[in-house]
């Protein structure tokens, strides 16, 4: 179906806008100059016919939304049917819809709403996605999208199963990372023999880290390949909070120290026996018990 120039120019300008963009009859009237609204009308009928503009429901008004060629083409060569079920998981967005609720929001028998999703699957316009809120659900969204988050379940799911390998390791990244800084002497060298274990290194403890060099820290070193936000590195240090291995520096929100007790735990913050210099404040001996010795009190007693 030819179009013609006024029209052709309508989706033009229309489609200079940011996508998605809604246009109320007034904008689109300024848009051409055009002062008689039957004029306009005619414009947009063609446009909506060749499925190069559509209408939008914003609240109780109407509205023009432009359609790129390539999409309306698309459009073009389904099947009513199709067309129809098309528009609703395309309304959907990054949310996706359900099945039931296509049928019952098209009104078509269930066989013709399982015959259009196949067709549309089969030619890559739409694909189906698990929901971790609704395992059991199929859920249909278009195909160059996204699922939202609520879908997911986040960077923490891998096909709508939590993936708690992921986390373990990440989370011993982060700790890593952050008792390196806290206590660095503690990661310097670590004992095969006869490890003498060191207190509180209390002169080597002024190291934190702070959830923005946690991120740079995973980026820089390709640890993962998973897109990771702000609140899901916090998220990450709240579990080490709770596992008593990390501890928010006071008077912050965002910033993080390891513990000591984690890093023994961990087999590190060891000495070997004979090496380095002697300190009380490091490690200490107990005087072994044997007949030879004589102890303060018994001497005071004679």
């Amino acid at each position: 179906m030819s179009l013609s120039e006024k029209a052709l120019l309508l989706h033009s300008k229309m489609s200079e806008s940011p996508a998605m963009t809604l246009f109320n009859q007034q904008e689109l009237q300024d848009i051409l100059h055009i002062t008689k609204p039957v004029e306009l009308l005619s414009l947009a009928q063609e446009l909506i016919n060749s499925k190069l503009v559509k209408l939008v429901k914003q609240g109780d008004e109407l509205k023009f939304q432009a359609v790129s060629a390539t999409e309306a083409s698309k459009i073009t060569q389904m099947t009513d049917e199709e067309a129809m079920v098309y528009s609703y998981i395309e309304a959907s967005g990054r949310e996706g819809i359900w099945t039931k609720t296509i049928k019952a929001r098209t009104n078509l028998h269930q066989h013709i709403v399982a015959k259009s999703l196949k067709t549309l699957e089969n030619q890559r316009y739409i694909k189906s996605i698990k929901s971790v809120k609704h395992p059991t659900r199929k859920i249909y969204m278009l195909y160059n999208l996204q699922p939202s988050i609520e879908i997911t379940g986040g960077p923490w799911f891998t096909d709508s199963e939590l993936d708690t390998e992921f986390i373990d390791s990440l989370v011993t990244v982060i700790w890593r990372f952050a008792a390196s800084k806290t206590f660095p002497s503690a990661f310097s060298q670590q004992a095969n023999v006869n490890p003498i274990q060191a207190t509180y290194p209390v002169n080597n403890s002024s190291g934190s880290v702070d959830l923005d060099q946690i991120m740079e820290f995973i980026a820089t070193n390709k640890i993962t390949n998973i897109e990771l936000g702000l609140n899901d590195i916090r998220s990450l240090c709240d579990v080490l909070i709770f596992d008593d291995k990390l501890q928010l520096v006071n008077h912050t929100t965002d910033t993080f120290k390891a513990t000591w007790q984690s890093v023994i735990e961990a087999g590190f913050g060891r000495v070997e026996e004979g090496k380095g210099s002697f300190s009380i404040f490091n490690h200490f001996q107990t005087v072994e018990e044997t007949e030879d010795l004589v102890y303060l009190d018994s001497w005071s007693n004679q």
